[in-house]
């Protein structure tokens, strides 16, 4: 909304003024003031000077320098520029309430309904651009992501899901665990039921188990879980900062947040080249020194 012009006209005005629409406000002068309202431009800089004087409004805020060109008064054809001063919207409702102006609530009706449909135009066309930029992005991404299914059926091997993409981050691990053939070993110290819940979709026959800090809410999530669902076993553990998915006894994932928390705030998993076995013996000693066999 920048330099516009919308003549405003009235049965009761002696002229039509040229209002000037910019920065989503309208702007008058003095005199287009004094013609709205019917008082001589002494009264309405009388006004203007007490609004700013009492602190009403903030002069540099609601005032700006202007260049008004019109036609010379002295050489004919010829045109003259000056700067004048220009008031906004807010200052403008502030001296109709001085003269208890019924033109200055008409004009104020009529300023917010134009200004209105500006905002809304301009809005509409915004929100226009940013779903056809949201189109083409997710599209870019779908096609990635297709292009990526085609070379590999295999899991990517390092990434980073944001905050809020909880369901891409959720359906990922459950990915993860289709994968399973044999087992799944999870080494994560924040295990609460929506863990389980991905355990769940594994296929038949793939053993679970995780590695965690024991609760006595865990272990009764456990058990209601093991009623209707083929087993997850518990074990101890409460030295393991970092989160792990063991899939087959063979690959590793690391994992920057607890499974519980996936999507809720930034971060990365990558799968590492190393011997799962390493990890498993280490997971056998520590049970060995808390006295399991």
């Amino acid at each position: 909304m920048k330099n516009e012009i919308i003549l405003y006209q009235t049965n009761e005005l002696p002229s039509r003024i040229e209002v000037k629409i910019e920065d989503e406000t309208v702007w008058l002068s003095q005199d287009q003031m004094a013609t709205l309202f019917g008082r001589n431009r002494v009264a309405i800089t009388q006004h203007i000077g007490n609004i700013f004087k009492e602190g009403e409004l903030d002069e540099e805020v609601v005032c700006k320098d202007f260049l008004l060109t019109t036609q010379h008064g002295a050489i004919k054809g010829k045109s003259q520029t000056r700067k004048i001063k220009i008031y906004n919207l807010d200052v403008i409702i502030s001296v109709g309430y001085r003269v208890k102006s019924k033109q200055g609530t008409q004009f104020r009706i009529w300023a917010n309904k134009i200004l209105k449909d500006y905002l809304l135009k301009g809005y509409a066309v915004n929100k226009r651009i940013d779903r056809i930029e949201d189109n083409v992005h997710a599209l870019i991404g779908r096609v990635n992501e297709i292009d990526l299914q085609i070379k590999t059926n295999l899991p990517p091997k390092q990434g980073i899901f944001f905050d809020g993409q909880v369901f891409d981050a959720y359906a990922f691990v459950a990915d993860l665990f289709k994968q399973a053939k044999q087992s799944i070993i999870t080494i994560d110290n924040y295990i609460d039921e929506s863990v389980l819940v991905m355990l769940s979709k594994r296929s038949k026959n793939v053993s679970a188990t995780i590695y965690t800090q024991l609760t006595k809410q865990l272990d009764l999530d456990i058990k209601k879980h093991n009623q209707q669902y083929d087993k997850i076993v518990l074990k101890p553990l409460s030295k393991s900062h970092d989160r792990f998915i063991i899939i087959d006894e063979k690959e590793v994932y690391h994992f920057g947040a607890s499974l519980k928390d996936l999507g809720k705030k930034w971060f990365a998993f990558s799968k590492m080249e190393m011997d799962a076995k390493i990890i498993l013996l280490q997971l056998d000693q520590n049970l060995k020194g808390l006295g399991y066999e």
